[in-house]
This record gives C-alpha cells, structure tokens and sequence, in this order.
C-alpha cells in the first residue's frame, strides 16, 4: 500500500477541480430544456463515438471502460458537479452555461437571422453525439457542418440528419493532416475524442481557429493524456497496485480469446498503440500545450480516464451492474481517481474544454 498511502493524503487547504468550479456549478442551476428519453441508451449516455456494424458495438460493451457501471454519472459529474438525473451530464452543462447564453447574445443583436447557430462538427463519425445535442439537448442550432474522413460514416450521418429537417446539415470529406483552408466561419466548433488522432496539430489548430467567428467558442471533450497512450510514470504504479487488489474474475482480458485472467497489469508499449492504429493519440501531449497555451480557456473540467482507463479497459465486461459488490469497487476505484485529480496529484487524461477564438495562432 506505499504508493497509495503516498498519495492519499489529508487535504490541508482546498484543491478545487478546476477554477471557478463552485461559481459553474450554481451558474447550471436551471437545466436546458430536455426531451423525453434523455440519458437513455449508449450514445446518450457516453461519449464514444458508434461504428456502423453491430458487431463492433456488441464487442465495445465488453472492453470499452465507459461501459463499466455507473461510469456515466462519474464522468459526466466531474463536469458539471451534478446528478445526471438533475441535468449533470456534461451536453446539458455546456448548453446551459455556454451555448445558450451565445444563442441569445445572437438573438438580441440580430445577428442569427431568428434562426439558431451555425456549428462546424470536426471529426463527426456518424454524427450520432451531434443529433444528440440538438435532439435530447437542445442545442439550439440550425446549421450544421460535420467533416469526416470515412465515406461510409459520413453517409450515414448524412442519412441520420436527414430526419432532422430542422437543421441545415451537410456533411465534407476531411483530412486532420491536409492542407485545410477555413471558408465559412461558425459560432460553435465542435468535437469529441476525434483531434486527439492529429498529427499535424498546429495545422488543424489554425483551422479551427479561423472556422470560428470573432465570438466563437471551441467546444469539445478530448483525450489529452499521454502520447501513444502510454502511462505516466507516477501514475503507473497506482494502476499497477490497484489491479493487483482486483480479484481474479475482474482481471479477465475480455480482448483475448480465451479470457485469460491476467495477474499483472502491463502497459501497451509504443509500437503496439502505434500498430493498432497509426493515429492513436499521435501527439496527445502536444495538443493539451499548444491548444491551452494559444487559446484563451474559458472553461476546462477533468473527464478522468488517467487511471480508470486502464484497469477497466478489456475488462469493463466483467463488473455487473447488479452485483452491489462490483458496483462498489468500481465507485470506490472512482473515488480514488476523482481525489488524485482534484488533489492535483495527477492530472486528468480526458477534459471537457470551451476556449474562444486566438489571437496568436
């Protein structure tokens, strides 16, 4: 228990979340209007992004760590201090604290027409987290511009928002690493786990920032933890002593085959992220730097993942939501992680972010 016992320590004075952290929390006192069926089913209740085939999806339900019980209201309560019951999770908090208050300084000066926002999605996939912000979250935008690489998933998004006559979406083929040139300006960029797969960083940095009105606001949640997914090497031997507590039947790779109960943890090295997939959090680390550092940061909230990712990715299937004793060791591993963070002890791998527009990129 060294590591754990070293860390764990009496807080002498308060370490907030993040600044103004209190002052958000009451400024979200009035949740944005919902609809019916908030919160239900996967892509309401986390933010990973969907594929086309089921099969994909059947699998993440094992391996994704989001997928772990109660994982929802942990994450999404790191950002908006809230039950999600009581409008926490985090589409209502960015709606309520920022995208409305930017709707109604468009309303009173005229400047949206009577119609609602324009928002650029980078990265959208099949668009499914976009309809949800405007379906169940009431983002009030009527023009939408999603950028997407893959041909198949932009076809579907493109089908997906063709029930949504209420918004004008169209969707682009687009490259994180080309040569990219901003034509039309928006109020909202806007993007989810998609940047961090960037290598020309600074390129699609400009980009967003000359996508983005004078009073526009970048918003996103993202993964800005280590390049390549490795582990810090403070945070590693946390994981490693808090695996080792797991009993054998929560240490099963739900990833292999057979199901192997694994009685070490052991990161993935460099080359294996890299040969999984040549894009994976390729410069994680720059992106965290040069987009707080250039952008002005107007709100900025931990989404976890720095330990949590670890231990429950590959292995999210095996706690059972009925089982009150799997169920409380994953709040108790969720404790453990949320006071690390806030005790400033580690920083927090995934961020929910709101910045506006640089004047020195």
């Amino acid at each position: 228990m060294r590591s754990l016992t070293r860390w764990i320590r009496r807080r002498d004075e308060e370490a907030p979340l993040s600044a103004g952290a209190a002052a958000a929390s009451d400024a979200a006192a009035e949740p944005a209007a919902q609809s019916k069926g908030e919160g239900e089913g996967e892509d309401a209740r986390t933010a990973t992004r969907a594929t086309l085939t089921d099969e994909w999806k059947q699998r993440q339900a094992k391996v994704d760590w989001m997928h772990a019980p109660q994982m929802a209201p942990y994450v999404n309560g790191l950002v908006s201090g809230r039950a999600m019951e009581d409008g926490g999770h985090w589409s209502a908090y960015a709606c309520n604290l920022h995208v409305r208050p930017l709707y109604e300084r468009r309303r009173a000066s005229g400047a949206d027409g009577g119609t609602g926002l324009s928002m650029l999605a980078v990265g959208c996939g099949t668009a499914h987290i976009e309809r949800s912000l405007v379906e169940a979250f009431r983002w009030p935008v009527s023009r939408l511009v999603g950028l997407e690489y893959d041909d198949a998933l932009r076809a579907a998004a493109a089908a997906s928002f063709a029930e949504l006559p209420e918004v004008d979406a169209t969707f682009r083929h687009f490259d994180f690493n080309g040569d990219n040139s901003a034509g039309e300006r928006f109020d909202i960029v806007f993007c989810c786990h998609a940047i961090h797969h960037a290598t020309e960083v600074e390129g699609l940095l400009r980009f967003i920032n000359a996508s983005l009105k004078d009073d526009g606001l970048f918003i996103g949640i993202e993964y800005f933890g280590p390049t390549r997914f490795q582990i810090e090497h403070d945070v590693l031997p946390i994981i490693e002593e808090l695996f080792a507590m797991l009993p054998p039947d929560l240490r099963r790779d739900l990833g292999d085959p057979d199901g192997a109960v694994a009685e070490r943890f052991r990161p993935a090295t460099i080359a294996e992220v890299a040969g999984f997939d040549p894009s994976e959090s390729v410069r994680s680390s720059d992106l965290r730097t040069l987009l707080f550092a250039t952008f002005p940061v107007l709100d900025l909230k931990p989404m976890g993942g720095t330990i949590l990712r670890w231990l429950l990715q590959n292995r999210a299937g095996n706690f059972r939501d009925d089982d009150p004793n799997h169920v409380a060791i994953i709040r108790l591993l969720q404790f453990i992680e949320r006071e690390f963070i806030a005790l400033r002890r580690i920083r927090s791998d995934d961020l929910f972010f709101v910045v506006g527009k640089s004047d020195r990129i």
